[in-house]
Order: C-alpha cells, then sequence, then structure tokens
C-alpha cells in the first residue's frame, strides 16, 4: 500500500512537472514567433517605406515634367508669370501627374516667422483678434528666437521656462512652425500653422489669405479683402497698385503711405512653390512624404532643395 502510494505520488510529480515544461515551452515559443512576427512586419514596413519613397521621387519629376510643359506652352515670359501665380490649377489636372498625391503651396502664403518684422508679427495677431496680447506675444517669441538670455519687457526667456519646468528657448530661429506651441502664450492660439510659416519667401500677393496679407504694412483688413477676391477669380494682381482704385480712400492713402514698405515684403509672383507628394505603401500602410521647393527661371522650372517631411 505503502509502495503504491509513492509511485502513484512521484506519478503525479512528474506529470506536473512535465506540464510545466510544457507550458514554458509554449510561452518561449510563442514569444519567439511574436518575435519573429515583429521583425518580419519591421522589415516589410521598411521595404514599403523604401518603395514608397521611389515612387515619391518618380512623382517629383512628374510635377516638374509637367511645370516645365506648361511653362514652356506659354507665348511669352509675362504670360509665363501669369501661369506660375496660379500653377496648381495649371498642373494638377495634368496626365503627368496622375496617381500621385501631390499639393502645392506658394513662398509667402504663410508669414515667414523668423525673418518678419516684429511690426509684421503684431499686425497678424491683431488681424487675427489678438490686439491686446500681440505685444506680449511679439516679445515671447524674440525672446523665443534671439540668441541671448535677457529677457523683453512682457517676454519670457529661460529662466522663466526652467521655473515653469518647460523646454527653454532655443536661442535661434524656429525649425518648424510647430515649435511655437513651446512659446509662452503661443500654447492657448489654435491654427497658427495656417498663418506661420518657416519657408522663406516674400508674402505672395497671389495666394496669401486675408490675416497674412493684413501683416503687411498699409494693407487694411478692405485690402486684403479685395486681394484675396481677385485671387478667387483667378486673376492676383499683377502689381500692388493696381488695387488701389478698388478700394476706399481711406485704404488706399494707408496703402499708398507705405508702399514702399509693402512693395519690399511682397511679391505679385511667388518666389518659390513649394511641392509636397505623399505616397502609402503596405499592409499596415506606412506613408513616405517629400518636399521641394521650385523656382522659376523663364518658362522652365528649376528643384533648389528637396528633403523628407515628418
Amino acid at each position: 500500500m505503502t509502495e503504491s502510494r509513492l509511485f502513484l505520488e512521484r506519478r503525479g510529480f512528474v506529470m506536473l512537472t512535465t506540464l510545466w515544461i510544457i507550458t514554458i515551452a509554449a510561452i518561449v515559443a510563442t514569444s519567439a514567433a511574436l518575435v519573429g512576427r515583429h521583425a518580419v512586419q519591421e522589415g516589410a514596413a521598411r521595404v514599403a517605406l523604401e518603395r514608397g519613397r521611389w515612387e515619391a521621387h518618380g512623382c517629383e519629376r512628374r510635377v516638374a515634367a509637367a511645370i516645365d510643359v506648361a511653362l514652356g506652352s506659354t507665348p511669352t515670359l509675362d504670360d509665363a508669370a501669369k501661369l506660375w501665380r496660379i500653377l496648381p490649377s495649371a498642373v494638377l489636372g495634368s496626365p503627368l501627374v496622375a496617381g500621385c498625391d501631390v499639393s502645392l503651396e506658394a513662398a509667402g502664403t504663410r508669414l515667414e516667422v523668423n525673418d518678419a518684422s516684429e511690426e509684421m508679427i503684431a499686425n497678424l495677431f491683431g488681424a487675427l483678434g489678438l490686439e491686446v496680447d500681440a505685444p506680449q506675444l511679439v516679445d515671447a517669441l524674440e525672446d523665443w528666437i534671439d540668441p541671448d538670455d535677457d529677457a523683453r519687457p512682457m517676454g519670457a526667456e529661460r529662466g522663466w521656462y526652467e521655473a515653469a519646468g518647460r523646454i527653454v528657448p532655443r536661442n535661434g530661429p524656429l525649425a518648424d512652425v510647430r515649435e511655437t506651441v513651446r512659446i509662452r502664450g503661443f500654447d492657448a492660439i489654435r491654427g497658427l500653422d495656417s498663418v506661420l510659416a518657416t519657408e522663406p519667401g516674400r508674402i505672395s500677393l497671389a495666394t496669401a489669405p486675408v490675416p497674412v496679407l493684413m501683416a503687411v504694412p498699409g494693407i487694411t483688413r478692405e485690402t486684403a479683402e479685395q486681394i484675396v477676391a481677385l485671387q478667387q477669380l483667378g486673376t492676383p494682381l499683377a502689381d500692388l497698385r493696381a488695387v488701389l482704385g478698388s478700394v476706399s480712400r481711406t485704404s488706399a492713402e494707408a496703402l499708398a503711405a507705405r508702399y514702399v514698405d509693402a512693395a519690399r515684403v511682397t511679391t505679385a509672383d511667388p518666389d518659390a512653390w513649394v511641392v509636397r507628394v505623399r505616397v502609402a505603401r503596405g499592409t499596415p500602410a506606412v506613408a513616405a512624404r517629400l518636399e521641394w521647393r521650385l523656382i522659376r527661371t523663364g518658362r522652365r522650372c528649376l528643384v533648389v532643395a528637396t528633403r523628407s517631411a515628418i
């Protein structure tokens, strides 16, 4: 009886041990399988992303070719300049760019935040209905960009950010407009990426919206709205002075008084176009994004910068 009981106990122990071994082996095998699957998925994602990048580069060349065809078909350089102002409508319907997820934005459609004067920044905030906060916002922005740690009267420098447990100022030009959310006061404002940019370029009379146009010295809301009305008709201004006869005397006098300053920071023909392309590949999909800057040389375009976009 004793031997039988001992045998049964040993048998139970062996079975329990075997079950534990099987369970551990199953866990190890499952973990290895998951690691292997993850590695395979990562590899597939990298391959899909690389293919997407090559396709994006292909779209880049096709868009450039479509622009060259459009510009080359114009009879005169003046006609080429007119087409350059309305480039998206002339290019995005081309069969050369079929299948490409492409967008075009003229440099100067948004206000370049790093080089804009304090007056223009304040004017922009005023156009957005932030007149009361404009002085503090301008000082905070300039403190973030300037190379020193000396706070302006209404601004904030390293000491304030450290005390608040926040990222300290860059003390240099913003790398991306999304960085503005780190600046004191800017984090409470929504939609700034629609009117601010870090892409250099004079304000484009052919594409800039009302608030950005109002940043220009001498341009009132009435004048800005008239300029945008011409954009929407597909006949953007060829010369800033051409709008003087279409606005009230008050607005015309305001622009005439600051015409030299306004002409210096604006352009009828965009300084450049920023072209963005997106290609999604794989399952789950991964997206390759590419953007490049184009300038016009007569009846042709020239790619002057290419970069991956985030």
